[in-house]
């Protein structure tokens, strides 16, 4: 009965045990997004896989946006605020204008451009 008891215990302490993986919470929009695709183009470019849009606290955002210009791929500094106006909505502002509507759908962000001309959708994933 002790060596069940003992063997039990040992059992349960291995696996309670957390693993070395980091686990991603996509239920916050804040943290690190990466680009896995884009409406304008299909498959994504190996240089737009870069793309990265990070969400901090206090309504503020960065990213680095990677598009590719002939041979070579040409990186933007994205720097924006964000307004939230649902549980899972947000709205992108950037020196006053704005920029993309944004959702958050389970495990993926939804990123909307709006022109006069076209609409633009760029799906992310988060990374951290």
């Amino acid at each position: 009965m002790k060596r069940i008891f003992i063997l039990s215990l040992t059992l349960f302490t291995l696996l309670s045990c957390s693993s070395d993986e980091e686990t991603v919470d996509a239920t916050t929009i804040l943290g690190t997004w990466k680009l896995i695709s884009h409406s304008d183009t299909n498959p994504l470019p190996d240089c737009m896989k870069q793309t990265r849009i990070i969400f901090i606290e206090h309504g503020n955002l960065s990213g680095e946006i990677y598009e590719p210009n002939g041979e070579n791929c040409d990186k933007t500094n994205l720097v924006a605020s964000y307004e939230k106006e649902t549980e899972t909505s947000y709205t992108v502002i950037g020196s006053s204008t704005i920029l993309a509507e944004v959702e958050l759908e389970s495990n993926k962000l939804i990123w909307t451009e709006k022109s006069s001309t076209k609409t633009r959708i760029l799906n992310f994933i988060k990374v951290k």
